[in-house]
């Protein structure tokens, strides 16, 4: 292959070019592995070529090894491991020789190259040289360069690296790093990238931050870094010690009262954005620990425990020195800022939000006069400003403190909304509004605020599509919350305060939702608006909703016809994004009146079949297509299974999507909808059905969360299709074994939660399973018992196991005790069930634990007063 002029076709801005470079490319690493690798890396180190051909061999060297999850990487990892070491010892000299390079792009690519061969080498005991040799690169003081990508090359793998396997030289590394970051080192950009390096080692690091002195040493290089005359490196220092208070608050007391305070308020102050952005991030990182802190000491105490660490109330002890300075920053906005910006005025929002939740009543005696000083100013930017503040702090203080003042602004800010001159200004009253309706709309009267405000929104849909789409979501929160404060969205609600207003602001969004750009996701703010008043609409207004959905029915009619018309991506995900929105008003339509959407049931499932079929691979669309035909069967029960010959190969496709998991996922959810809805009338697909679940969890490439679902659906396969499931029964508990057997490494949080989903889905199914074949041969399960009561056992005995999965498995061990009697009294009177039962009928237990617990108990005594019965007759 021509590589130089693949690795150039691969940036192209061309789709076809770029495509076209990729497939070849990824061809070329499958035919002949190492052979792409050695390519890939004599263009990195070529310095006579181009230095965009080198940084994209480096970049897809680095991609050939290093997979963008950790569910993939094992096979890439197995893929190096497997190449003989006269093979890999020239591509890791070639990369580790590129550190060095004149050319600073190909030195930072091959940094990620080397890190990318370390995470794989260094756990299994393989290039001990690599550290020591890193180490000596960072201390040539001859060639800039080469330090500069070899700290970024440190800094990568401390990122990558679990610490322990690099406990031996760790001291060293750190020494490393922070000789590179002190205030005395000559070269800026050594600094920068050893500030850098830092950051990404700070986790790594964390027995040296145990200890005090090491400690006090590294604040002391990052404090003084961020008084440095160059900004890339104070914007550096900063992120430190963001990411520092994160990992390490509890430490942190003596540095905020010594200095972390005082340089922080400066920072925020300072005039290159950049830096100002960290130092509000600080604060804002502040407040999201405190915040977690106390979430977590409320949840200790109320089941009788000491919180480990107790917030330290920082945020609080600077809020008035802190507070005046978020407030002058959100008055530096400007009228060219676009909406994809992070200014320090949206920082100084964000982090007021998160103050005002941290520190609650106090923050709104000092606001107040702000607010109510900058709400008449002719200065645009303080009107923003002060109605900026007034939005930001509804979250937090109790609501009978904001009530008055809630009251009292809002015919200030519907006056505003329509009369401000500024465009700005009355973006953030729309999105103010949308706050108030979210958090405070009990403190709206609707005899006294309802029309005037309806008016003001209505008024604000036509205006910028931000304005728009914060007046559909203020929209969307007074219908979703009137609705559910009348119990209405039912059969029952004959009317509602909102009734009246239907039509008027349903007319009024069409047209929005007709829009050719979805600028601001002001179409799909509609679209989703639309969706809600279909949801929460009372009887009086049925009439209004069908019209809008046969009206969504014609548009999507009409998105169908155009479809080779399509040119270019662009149309076509305009295309994909509009049918799933007009997927999400249907399925409202259909979940609020099933009995309005059954005449108009063909007409939508002939427009979904031809989704589907056009839709491609693109698993949004498809997601929402599902969703919609799940939504269908629900609202035709049996009456579905006409249309069941024309959808299961559809089905059946997205269950074998194995590298699509969205899709996947969205198959195995259609499929459990249908078969609650059509039960029996599942059966003459059922076995088509039940080898596309279980090859799907036998597959070593989808991800990993869609197979608890796909558990969960086999139990309501079983449930609806009854006897005629026992031809599945013996693979099946084989799957579910293999399932059950998987277990989490310590301190994996992810793996702890994936372990616990699996477990309730595995119980889900074999209660669906249970249920399913129990009228028709109760027997066929019970050999299974012993084995389902030593899983149960097993993770009855793990102090992780869910609450969800406490109450299945009492429901479950219930069952088999009033199905099998006597012939399984040994395993139901082990001591670890009656355990169970007793820790399901404890008062922390809900209420349906506590129901399935006295259901287990009811049946271990009828089998002990049985047991007693026996033992008197002999």
């Amino acid at each position: 292959m021509n590589a130089a002029q693949l690795l150039q076709d691969s940036l192209s801005p061309d789709q076809a070019t770029r495509e076209s470079a990729t497939h070849q490319l990824e061809s070329a690493a499958r035919d002949n592995f190492h052979g792409y690798l050695h390519t890939l890396a004599a263009e990195l180190a070529n310095e006579q070529q181009d230095p965009n051909v080198r940084y994209a061999a480096g970049l897809a060297f680095k991609n050939g090894i290093a997979a963008r999850d950790a569910v993939n990487q094992p096979v890439l990892s197995e893929r190096w491991l497997a190449l003989p070491d006269t093979a890999t010892q020239p591509l890791k000299q070639s990369v580790l020789s590129t550190l060095g390079s004149p050319q600073r792009r190909a030195g930072t690519v091959a940094a990620t190259c080397v890190s990318a061969i370390a995470a794989i080498e260094l756990p299994v005991g393989k290039w001990q040289e690599l550290i020591p040799q890193l180490l000596e690169f960072v201390g040539n003081q001859d060639n800039q360069g080469l330090r500069v990508s070899t700290l970024q090359a440190v800094g990568f793998i401390c990122e990558v690296i679990r610490p322990e396997i690099l406990s031996a030289r760790s001291n060293e590394i750190l020494t490393a790093v922070v000789q590179g970051a002190r205030k005395e080192e000559p070269s800026h950009e050594v600094q920068h990238a050893a500030i850098a390096a830092l950051l990404n080692s700070l986790e790594f690091i964390r027995d040296n931050f145990e200890r005090e002195g090491e400690r006090n040493y590294i604040m002391q290089v990052v404090c003084e870094a961020t008084q440095s005359p160059y900004v890339p490196v104070q914007v550096g220092a900063f992120e430190c010690l963001v990411r520092i208070m994160h990992l390490y608050y509890e430490k942190m007391d003596f540095y905020m009262e010594r200095a972390l305070f005082g340089l922080t308020i400066m920072g925020m102050k300072h005039v290159e954005e950049p830096v100002a952005l960290q130092a509000i991030e600080f604060w804002s990182t502040v407040c999201e620990e405190e915040l977690d802190l106390t979430s977590a000491a409320f949840e200790a105490i109320s089941v009788g425990e000491q919180p480990e660490i107790v917030s330290k109330g920082f945020a609080k002890a600077a809020l008035p020195d802190i507070l005046p300075v978020l407030l002058e920053l959100l008055c530096q906005q400007d009228e060219d800022d676009d909406d994809e910006d992070w200014t320090k005025s949206m920082a100084a929002a964000c982090c007021l939000e998160l103050l005002a939740q941290n520190v609650g009543d106090d923050i709104v005696q000092p606001v107040v006069p702000f607010v109510e000083a900058g709400i008449s100013q002719a200065d645009w930017q303080r009107r923003e400003a002060a109605v900026m503040a007034f939005g930001s702090i509804l979250d937090g203080p109790e609501p009978n403190t904001l009530a008055p003042l809630v009251t009292q602004a809002l015919g200030a800010l519907v006056g505003m909304m329509g009369n401000d001159p500024s465009p700005q200004v009355r973006d953030t009253v729309a999105w103010t509004l949308s706050r108030i309706t979210e958090l405070m709309l009990e403190v709206i009267d609707p005899a006294a605020h309802l029309r005037s405000l309806i008016t003001a929104l209505v008024l604000g849909l036509n205006a910028s599509p931000r304005t728009c789409n914060s007046c559909c979501s203020a929209l969307n929160n007074i219908v979703s919350q009137l609705s559910s404060s009348d119990g209405l969205g039912s059969e029952e609600s004959q009317t509602s305060p909102m009734s009246e207003y239907y039509s008027g602001i349903l007319k009024e969004l069409m047209p929005i939702a007709e829009r050719s750009s979805n600028q601001a996701n002001s179409r799909s703010a509609a679209y989703q608006t639309i969706a809600t008043f279909l949801a929460s609409s009372a009887n009086d207004t049925l009439p209004v909703v069908q019209e809008v959905a046969v009206a969504m029915l014609a548009r999507q009619e009409a998105l169908l016809g155009m479809q080779n018309q399509l040119v270019g991506m662009d149309d076509r995900n305009n295309w994909n994004d509009m049918q799933v929105n007009l997927c999400v008003v249907i399925q409202s339509f259909i979940r609020r009146s099933p009995s309005l959407a059954a005449p108009f049931a063909d007409r939508i499932m002939t427009n979904l079949l031809g989704l589907i079929q056009a839709s491609g691979k693109h698993s949004g669309v498809l997601e929402d297509a599902f969703a919609t035909v799940g939504a269908l069967a629900g609202a035709l029960e049996a009456g579905f299974n006409k249309y069941m010959e024309a959808f299961t190969p559809f089905v059946l496709t997205a269950l074998g999507s194995y590298e699509d998991w969205q899709v996947a996922q969205a198959g195995v959810y259609v499929v459990a909808d249908i078969a609650r809805s059509i039960n029996e009338n599942l059966t003459p697909y059922a076995e088509r059905i039940m080898v596309a679940l279980v090859d799907l969890l036998r597959s070593p490439v989808v991800q990993r969360q869609v197979k608890p679902n796909a558990i969960t659906t086999i139990g309501e396969v079983a449930l609806a299709i009854g006897g005629g499931f026992r031809p599945y029964l013996d693979t099946t508990m084989n799957i579910l074994s293999q399932a059950g057997s998987t277990t989490a490494p310590p301190g994996d949080e992810a793996m702890i939660d994936f372990v616990q989903t699996m477990r309730e889905s595995i119980v889900d199914a074999f209660i669906g399973i249970m249920n399913g074949i129990r009228d028709a041969d109760v027997s066929a399960m019970q050999p299974y018992v012993p084995g389902i009561m030593g899983f149960l056992k097993t993770c009855w005995a793990d102090e992780d196991r869910s609450d969800q999965f406490c109450t299945a498995s009492l429901g479950l061990i219930g069952d088999f005790g009033e199905a099998y009697k006597a012939a399984i009294r040994d395993e139901l009177m082990q001591d670890w069930v009656q355990t169970a039962i007793s820790y399901g009928r404890s008062r922390g237990g809900s209420k349906q634990a506590r129901t399935n617990a006295q259901y287990a108990q009811q049946v271990s005594r009828v089998m002990n007063v049985a047991a007693l019965d026996i033992v008197k007759i002999y």
